[in-house]
């Protein structure tokens, strides 16, 4: 699975981080295909659980950071594809697993990107603020 322009959400590091994630789906899709057995595609599922933990956090912080308000059901998406992922991974061992894992994460991943995450990116663009905290309850005063 190759980035497209239309994937950009136009905020460099979320799309580099895209980009990671997409390799790193490619990586898990050519083991299966070329049928490099269970380790090899385990350790590519790792690494795919891996690097989404790290972006969605990232994702998360920014969504908090700039108030967006659907961010806990963006939240609840990413919650869904680990409990996706889980269920995946502990049935992978069957060819039947390893092709709904495929079409999970590829229609997964694109129907992300070019949806929900829009969503946040056109939220900062539209000019958003940066949540400020309340500065009063950070000042002690005795």
């Amino acid at each position: 699975m190759e980035w497209k322009n239309e994937y950009s959400v136009g905020i460099l590091e979320i799309d580099d981080q895209h980009k990671l994630l997409l390799r790193s789906f490619t990586t898990v899709e050519e083991s299966i295909k070329l049928g490099e057995g269970w380790s090899n595609t385990h350790y590519a599922i790792l690494e795919l659980n891996q690097l989404a933990r790290m972006h969605f956090t990232f994702e998360e912080a920014i969504m908090h950071m700039f108030g967006y308000p659907e961010a806990e059901a963006h939240k609840k998406e990413h919650q869904h594809f680990f409990i996706r992922m889980a269920n995946i991974e502990r049935h992978s061992l069957k060819k039947s697993a390893e092709v709904e894992m495929v079409q999970f994460l590829r229609g997964w991943l694109t129907s992300h990107i070019l949806g929900s995450d829009r969503g946040y990116a056109e939220h900062i663009f539209a000019g958003a603020q940066v949540v400020r905290s309340n500065h009063d309850s950070l000042i002690h005063t005795d």
